[in-house]
């Protein structure tokens, strides 16, 4: 019986050897996956970040090219406005150095 009982031992030894062998394989196993996963859930974020950050200054350049557009109208009616005010004293004006020479060249 001693021999059977050994002989026993030994097998459930050996299945004890094998069962840790194969859970350091699969063990083994899980990390490269879980490395591969990491690295490639990563990458993923990565690239959605840098979509999102084109998606965002895209955006952000649309907007202000349309706070440039708003402002260029206000200025060209600015300018329009100051140039329509020119022309309506420039008679004005005119009047103004005609008298002066009339004044000066009058009474010499």
């Amino acid at each position: 019986m001693s021999l059977d009982l050994l002989k026993s031992i030994r097998k459930a030894e050996e299945d004890c050897e094998k069962k840790l062998k194969q859970s350091t394989i699969n063990a083994r196993q899980i990390i490269t996956d879980a490395n591969t996963n990491s690295t490639k859930i990563l990458e993923e974020a990565e690239l959605k970040a840098q979509e999102e950050a084109k998606e965002i200054i895209a955006q952000a350049e649309k907007e202000a090219q349309a706070e440039i557009e708003k402002m260029n109208q206000q200025i060209s009616q600015e300018c329009k406005t100051i140039k329509d005010e020119a022309r309506a004293n420039i008679n004005q004006a005119v009047d103004i150095i005609m008298e002066r020479i009339v004044k000066a060249h009058g009474n010499s």
